[in-house]
């Protein structure tokens, strides 16, 4: 009967308690396992709640365009019922400055100061609808770029959805190979005891 080297066979045997061995990779992978998922998931419902306050901020923005809008409308509105006013003031003033010249009176200061005054609201009055207008269409830019960075956001959620699918099946693919290695190992364990 050969001698076996009992050295050369303590180096190379399977440890004794295999379950020890097991479990101290299982600490391990398990600890990697929760680091990862835990680190991606706070990610997550970070980019979750930056989606949901963007949504917020857009539906504000929504109701300031809405509401804009009705405020130029209106304003357009009293701008149009002014000019149809002014019209109609116009036409009086130039019926009573005829009369005036026919009956050689002069007009005077007050009534030239009024029509000044009136032409400058009206100036002041388009003045403002004109800034109203450019007010309202950089808003709208504003909102349409806050439409953009709230797509990309949506975009990075349904990334980020995917890939945690993906590591979850790995996961589980990993632990029915973790599994199958553990019967391997003890298959192997009796064997050699045996």
């Amino acid at each position: 009967m050969k001698k076996v080297d009992r050295g050369a066979v303590r180096d190379t045997a399977i440890p004794t308690h295999p379950n020890l061995t097991s479990k101290k990779a299982n600490l391990k992978t398990d600890t990697e396992i929760m680091t990862r998922p835990s680190v991606r998931f706070g990610h997550q419902s970070e980019v979750m709640e930056q989606n949901r306050l963007l949504v917020g901020v857009n539906e504000d923005l929504q109701k300031k365009i809405s509401e804009l809008k009705e405020t130029v409308s209106g304003l357009e509105q009293r701008c149009s019922d002014l000019q149809e006013n002014n019209t109609d003031i116009r036409k009086q003033l130039s019926d009573c400055h005829v009369l005036l010249i026919a009956e050689n009176l002069d007009p005077g200061e007050r009534i030239c100061k009024e029509a000044e005054q009136k032409k400058g609201q009206r100036r002041e009055l388009m003045t403002i609808s004109q800034k109203l207008l450019t007010e309202l269409k950089s808003f709208d830019d504003f909102t349409k770029e806050h439409q953009t960075q709230l797509t990309e956001v949506q975009n990075t959620m349904r990334n980020l959805r995917g890939a945690s699918e993906k590591l979850h099946l790995e996961r589980e693919s990993f632990s029915v190979y973790a599994e199958n290695m553990e019967k391997a190992l003890e298959e192997a364990e009796r064997l050699l005891t045996e």
